[in-house]
């Protein structure tokens, strides 16, 4: 296993070779293990003595973001793939499942369950379909009587989303096909009582998909359906329970037709008795290749948080958080940016995140960009540790106008002396890599850990020198005399982007 980029204090940005062979990997999901570690789900083409495919595995890293270990899950001869975005749910032993698939020839590939012990390891794999067909699994999830529901798309040229369900064996009890004529796609199921709620995408027309929920009972009788949209392709409808039995329905909302349309940012919450709006709520900009992935409730608070991508520009693909209180309102929504030596085109996106115990926030995909120094691939697993307000160093919510961040630079920023005594000079050294290209006036601003900036300074003339490479600038400030003793926050800033922190403790 091979890892690049540093730990920074609890929060923390990682970037994994997971299976080492310099190909492209994609992380889908992430599950917390009974241990307190985290299972990073991805896959990645494999190459084996005789053999070339794709292969599941599980990367584990503790709380500081230190890769434990690889969980490969290799078929010579076949392909498996991990499903969807947020493909994975939590089992009643400690461990968890995947939906996903199963590929043997270009006629003959199932859907499968993939369950994974509490230590992270692969107990069993079931598959799922008939001969001749096509079906594909994207996410599954552990019933209460100990079983198994895995939702997904069958004959996907010219077919239907499909639930299906099991007993605690994997034996199948019953498989059920939802949707019209043409190519619908289940995506999301979760439980709601004894049934579920199943999200996806329906071809209302050739040129228009709108997003799609319904809800089920035990047997797979529905109970309601809902179908909603603009005029364009709306896309996703990942679906998730509340905890009054209520489901979120996550996605995006275009405003026009094309591959690089503007969308919105889409959450809804839907009533669990007939389906009906509780509320809607776009979040803009409206930009390029923009939706929600994954939606989760945070407990006790109720509040919601979510994530996806954004493209601001073509090939300038950011990955999103976006947190909203339970009625939908708008908390905070940041955008986060990879670049470093080998991946210099700043481009990621986020396919799941969970809430983590200090109230923080751990959100998985994959980093890419333009391949350097050799490297076949520019494309690897990212995941990404931040606070409750979306950052990677406290106090970012406190500088005015930053909503996007560069999550790999931490070690651009040092300083010296540390600790230091209040009201005396420090010097500030800053390294930016070649791909950095500040986009306004750099910014040093100060945070004490109560939350209050203490200092801001423009650095250089005008705070516009472009610092990249191995140039580095020292400048010398002080610190404003009275300042309590305790932990500081040194924040960079080029107008736009938050670029790098760093801590300073004052005696």
């Amino acid at each position: 296993m091979c890892f690049i980029s540093e730990a920074h204090a609890q929060y923390y940005n990682r970037r994994f070779d997971a299976l080492t062979q310099l190909r492209p990997d994609f992380a889908w999901s992430i599950e917390q293990l009974v241990n307190g570690s985290f299972a990073v789900i991805g896959n990645s083409p494999w190459q084996g003595d005789q053999f070339y495919s794709s292969s599941i595995y599980v990367l584990q890293m503790d709380a500081s973001g230190q890769g434990l270990g690889v969980e490969h899950v290799v078929n010579p001869g076949y392909a498996n793939y991990p499903g969807w975005a947020n493909s994975s749910g939590p089992t009643s032993n400690g461990g968890f499942v995947i939906g996903g698939d199963h590929f043997m020839d270009i006629n003959d590939c199932k859907a499968a369950l993939f369950i994974f012990n509490g230590t992270g390891v692969l107990d069993t794999m079931y598959t799922y379909g008939g001969q001749n067909e096509t079906w594909i699994g994207r996410q599954a999830k552990q019933t209460l009587d100990g079983g198994y529901v895995l939702c997904g798309d069958v004959n996907v040229t010219n077919g239907n989303g499909f639930l299906l369900r099991t007993d605690s064996a994997g034996e199948l009890l019953w498989a059920r096909e939802y949707g019209g004529s043409s190519t619908d796609y289940m995506v999301s199921v979760d439980l709601v009582g004894t049934g579920f709620y199943l999200g996806g995408m329906y071809r209302n027309v050739p040129s228009n998909y709108q997003i799609w929920t319904i809800r089920i009972d035990q047997d797979g009788e529905i109970i309601w359906e809902r179908r909603w949209g603009g005029p364009f392709n709306d896309s996703n409808g990942h679906v998730q329970t509340t905890s009054d039995g209520h489901v979120l329905v996550a996605g995006n909302w275009p405003t026009a037709a094309g591959t690089y349309s503007n969308s919105y940012i889409f959450l809804a919450k839907l009533d669990s008795s007939n389906g009906a709006s509780i509320w809607e709520n776009r979040y803009g900009p409206a930009t390029i290749n923009t939706t929600i992935f994954a939606v989760k409730e945070i407990t006790p608070f109720g509040d919601l948080i979510a994530t996806g991508q954004t493209t601001p520009e073509v090939l300038e693909e950011y990955g999103v958080l976006l947190r909203t209180a339970a009625n939908g309102d708008s908390l905070w929504m940041r955008y986060y940016q990879y670049s470093d030596s080998i991946i210099s085109g700043g481009a990621g996106q986020l396919r799941d995140v969970l809430p983590t115990p200090d109230g923080g926030f751990i959100a998985v995909g994959a980093a890419y960009g333009i391949s350097q120094n050799g490297q076949s691939y520019g494309q690897d697993v990212w995941v990404i540790k931040v606070d409750s307000m979306g950052c990677l160093e406290p106090g970012c919510h406190l500088l005015t106008g930053i909503e996007s961040q560069v999550t790999n630079l931490q070690g651009a920023l040092t300083v010296a002396p540390n600790p230091v005594r209040s009201g005396a000079a420090v010097q500030v050294s800053i390294s930016l890599p070649p791909s950095i290209t500040p986009q306004g006036p750099l910014r040093l601003s100060v945070v004490s850990s109560e939350g209050r900036v203490v200092r801001e300074q423009l650095i250089g003339e005008g705070g516009r020198r472009a610092l990249q490479g191995t140039q580095q600038e020292a400048m010398l400030t002080a610190l404003p005399a009275g300042l309590s003793a305790g932990l500081y926050h040194l924040h960079l800033s080029d107008g736009a982007r938050w670029l790098a922190g760093a801590k300073v403790v004052v005696e």
